[in-house]
């Protein structure tokens, strides 16, 4: 690896010791519970998508040709490899692969476009993708090929479930049998492990800047969080569940981690849902149905509209233990109608997808205390804090900051962005302002970030703003969060125009898409002023706008 290639803003967790003797960081790569349970239970199926099933032997020998392959390419340990993909097979079998050969795993949503692809790869200087040709109408291909000049570290193409074309590399070939580890001994790839503190995994979060950013994992900390906070201490998890991803998986985060890799590690299955359809989520529930899921992983507003599915037409789901919400707060009286048609509990997860996450409710919790967003996990520290540094009491609201056995090294290649929400002690400054009750459950009640979390996905009103100020008929332009009862949030721009000017919603729309934007960067709400209000500092009053949209 060209170590100019990675920089960090540290080199060393902070408390690693303390953790490695807390027995809280075990040494273990995330590969080698795969691995265990490969060599016990070979024929058991662990991963189910729309392409079928994989058994725990299919997984251990697809991996390790693909290890093989990829260092036959002439990739090293340490150079970043990124994997644009839907809810498939193939994102867990690349990061696997990766995992046993010191490679950086680099998720990347399947709807992002130009605007966040040339950013993240270029930010992770990645050194080869593997990617769809096309999927859901969109060529892949064409837009890679499109930004390949200016991302001249990008070596390698290699191709899902499609022919490759001159130049690049099929996956299904690399991860045969091609006889890549044999010509190079039963040893081959042992040679190249790599420590299990060392940077290894990326997920991908929209920051505070109008640019995703790559927030990078060490094993041990990720299998902190995802095999003994959550999958044991919080949900008891055992090799009899049955997870059923629903949320996408594409970033790294709440869609893939815990629904995906989490059930691997204890010999249990995972079943993949493609594709998300907002307007069908009855399709999530017959694949709950089909394959008595033990429990599924979303986002609250999927699960508002998996709770009016069920109500129109039941579902017989008797295994279904209990749903995990993350990426954003549930409503009290979604989660308890959710606890009253699927017969099961909902457990709560609250962090960053930059920091990990401080608590988690569990599922043994009493109802009460499931409506909160949990109670600090064993090796993470939590504090509350007020504006003047110190720490607020018990029911008194302050910035919710964190650190601890299952955070990261901060952002890849961006330091000073990791210096801005990171303090010199390790603390992670959410942003978010909680309360802690008498105990030590915590409320989340409100955020510093002028953010709006549009259904668990955060969005940066400073992208679009940037964007629509671009467009020939918008003199100015100020986007906020406009309250929604199914999404929590929604998009809604407020444009002065030029004079004559009189711009629609889906003109706007269509540009931001032009500009190779994600359609979630989409306003869905607009409104047109001769000016936006400003306060004394001469700046905008956003809570006004809100007003404004909400009296409409």
């Amino acid at each position: 690896m060209d170590i100019t290639d990675i920089v960090l803003w540290r080199h060393e967790i902070p408390g690693a010791e303390e953790f490695r003797r807390r027995g809280w960081w075990e040494g273990r790569l995330i590969v080698d519970y795969v691995d265990d349970h490969a060599l016990r239970t070979p024929h058991k199926v662990a991963l189910v998508d729309s392409r079928g099933a994989l058994t725990y032997g299919d997984i251990r020998a697809r991996t390790r040709n693909l290890a093989a392959a990829l260092l036959e390419l002439g990739l090293q340990p340490g150079d970043v490899v990124a994997v644009q993909a839907p809810n498939w097979s193939e994102l867990v079998l690349a990061h696997l692969a990766l995992d046993r050969v010191g490679m950086i795993f680099v998720p990347l949503h399947d709807g992002f476009r130009e605007h966040e692809m040339r950013h993240l790869l270029a930010l992770s200087n990645a050194r080869a993708i593997i990617y769809p040709p096309s999927f859901r109408g969109f060529d892949h291909r064409a837009l890679l090929a499109h930004i390949q000049p200016i991302l001249p570290k990008l070596r390698h193409h290699i191709v899902l479930r499609a022919a490759p074309a001159e130049g690049e590399h099929g996956f299904d070939a690399l991860a045969g049998d091609g006889g890549w580890e044999a010509r190079r001994g039963p040893d081959f790839l042992e040679r190249r492990r790599p420590s299990s503190s060392s940077p290894l995994e990326v997920m991908v979060s929209s920051g505070t800047t109008a640019l995703p950013r790559c927030s990078l994992f060490c094993d041990d900390a990720m299998l902190h969080l995802i095999r003994h906070q959550y999958g044991q201490q919080s949900c008891r998890l055992t090799e009899h569940d049955v997870a059923v991803s629903i949320a996408p998986a594409g970033t790294g985060a709440t869609g893939y981690i815990f629904p995906i890799v989490t059930p691997l590690l204890f010999g249990a299955k995972s079943v993949l849902l493609e594709r998300w359809d907002g307007n069908d989520p009855g399709l999530a529930l017959d694949l709950m149905e089909e394959h008595a899921a033990t429990y599924v992983v979303l986002i609250p507003t999927q699960l508002v509209k998996l709770v009016a599915a069920q109500r129109e037409r039941p579902r017989h789901i008797p295994s279904l233990r209990f749903i995990s919400n993350g990426g954003a707060k549930l409503a009290d009286s979604v989660a308890e109608e959710a606890e009253e048609l699927f017969h099961c509990v909902v457990q709560t997860m609250y962090g960053a997808t930059d920091a990990s996450v401080p608590v988690m409710t569990c599922v043994d919790d009493p109802a009460q205390k499931r409506r909160t967003a949990g109670r600090i996990l064993e090796g993470q520290e939590l504090r509350l804090v007020r504006d003047d540094g110190t720490d607020a009491g018990v029911g008194e609201p302050g910035e919710v900051i964190w650190r601890g056995a299952n955070v990261g090294f901060g952002y890849l290649n961006d330091p000073e962005g990791t210096a801005t929400v990171w303090d010199e002690e390790g603390w992670y400054h959410s942003g978010d302002m909680g309360m802690l009750d008498a105990e030590g459950y915590l409320t989340i009640v409100g955020r510093k970030k002028d953010m709006i979390i549009r259904g668990g996905r955060n969005i940066n009103p400073g992208a679009i703003e940037e964007a629509l100020l671009r467009h020939p008929a918008v003199l100015d332009v100020a986007v906020v969060p406009v309250p929604d009862p199914t999404l929590g949030e929604i998009v809604g721009a407020v444009v002065v125009p030029v004079a004559g000017a009189r711009p629609t919603l889906a003109e706007l729309n269509q540009f931001l898409l032009d500009q190779g934007m994600a359609v979630w960067y989409q306003p869905e709400r607009l409104l047109l002023l001769d000016d936006l209000p400003r306060n004394a500092g001469a700046k905008i009053n956003k809570q006004e706008l809100i007003r404004n949209f909400t009296s409409l």
